[in-house]
């Protein structure tokens, strides 16, 4: 953990929470063999985790949870991707959903996370309509990519809010759009998961039909923090995007550590050294290394540049959000390249699905296909330094009315 950050944890979480979810690097290993076939999480890992307390790590104390500092949080995604690419999303996911709490009423606050046994998914896309009704919404829709909903007892989901058959139109002239909260009983989640990549995680469609939803269950990115503590007055989004980079840096270290068991016991045809004391090798590890090691590092340091800020007080800039987004974009894909040095080093002996090599790719690969990793963000990142608008991109969603500097 990077050494000034300040208040660990201001609830009940473990001591460590790094080290209590290093702990489950075998058990996960081991139990999590058959994961790309059954597309699951095992029930075994899913109730570590949860005696781990991962998903409530940064839910707001007064509900019980570690609302512990965000860099605490990466480390502990990173840690647990490098058990295994789909436990580590299906960590970054539902902890990080946890900070949804501070930003629900008190009331949504106890009924959805107050629970020790909730894990939330779900997708922020507003591909859902909440018709108003008295008290709430009726809300009905289809989305993709719900991570965890095989063990997800909560799900969010983004909707265009309607009014007598109209979006109802917001203060910048943009329809209206809020994330609603449905229980799982009211889900139904369709088997579309069939990837390439992170196969674990039960990444399917979920729909909702007519349900009603409570105006207090339903938050919005923008709105300003139920909960003012630091953690809660992080750039939501933008603070996402940094825990899911977490998860290709975590592969990628699994990934150096299986190539140096490779390298000290193959031998390529026709030749008479193994491929560690092949100077092409060494080189292309050490490329991998530095590549994982600049990207965890700057990433870590940023995210505690801005954590720090918060907790003295202050509000997140759109200089604070670019650097995040920036940082994790630029962590994700250094974690993918160095993955892929790795594997083409190892020559055909990577190729086959059941080469931790090839497993580690095609996780990192699909990791940083999410829209908060994607390459389009270095082009944001060029356009706000050349003093252009960025004001109609993804990096708006998180904005809650912050300086410029």
């Amino acid at each position: 953990m990077t050494a000034h950050v300040r208040d660990v944890s201001l609830g009940a979480s473990p001591v460590d929470p790094v080290a209590a979810v290093r702990s489950l690097t075998e058990v996960i290993r081991t139990d999590g063999v058959d994961m790309d076939a059954t597309r699951r999480l095992p029930t075994t890992i899913v109730r570590a985790l949860q005696e781990a307390g991962v998903f409530r790590l940064l839910a707001p104390v007064e509900i019980g949870g570690g609302e512990i500092d965000p860099v605490t949080f990466f480390d502990v995604v990173e840690a647990a991707s490098y058990a295994d690419g789909s436990v580590g999303w299906c960590v970054m996911i539902g902890g990080c959903y946890a900070t949804f709490a501070g930003m629900l009423p008190r009331e949504a606050r106890l009924a959805i996370y107050g629970n020790e046994a909730t894990i939330s998914a779900g997708a922020f896309r507003p591909d859902g309509v909440a018709v108003e009704v008295d008290g709430g919404y009726r809300v009905t829709g289809r989305w993709p990519l719900a991570s965890g909903s095989s063990h997800a007892t909560w799900y969010v989901a983004g909707c265009v809010i309607l009014r007598e058959g109209e979006p109802v139109i917001g203060p910048t002239g943009a329809p209206l759009v809020r994330e609603v909260f449905v229980p799982a009983d009211v889900v139904e989640i369709i088997d579309t998961w069939d990837s390439t990549g992170l196969r674990g995680t039960a990444s399917h469609d979920y729909a909702v039909t007519d349900a009603f939803v409570p105006a207090s269950h339903t938050a919005w990115f923008q709105d300003p923090p139920t909960v003012d503590r630091p953690v809660y007055r992080m750039p939501p989004v933008a603070m996402f995007a940094t825990f899911i980079a977490a998860v290709p840096l975590g592969i990628a270290r699994h990934a150096i550590d299986e190539f140096i068991c490779l390298a000290d016991s193959k031998t390529p045809l026709r030749s008479t050294t193994v491929l560690a004391d092949q100077p092409v090798i060494q080189d292309r590890l050490g490329r991998a290394h530095v590549l994982v090691e600049a990207g965890h590092r700057y990433l870590s340091e940023t995210l505690n540049d801005v954590w720090v800020k918060m907790q003295d007080g202050n509000t997140p800039t759109v200089t604070d959000r670019s650097r995040l987004w920036l940082a994790a974009t630029h962590a994700a894909h250094s974690a993918l390249d160095a993955i892929g040095l790795l594997y083409t080093a190892a020559g055909a002996t990577g190729i086959y699905a059941s080469s931790p090599l090839d497993r580690c790719l095609r996780d990192a690969r699909t990791a940083v296909q999410h829209i908060c990793t994607q390459e389009v963000h270095f082009e944001l990142a060029g356009r706000l330094l050349l003093g252009r608008d960025i004001a109609s991109s993804v990096w708006a969603i998180d904005e809650r009315g912050e300086a410029t500097e």
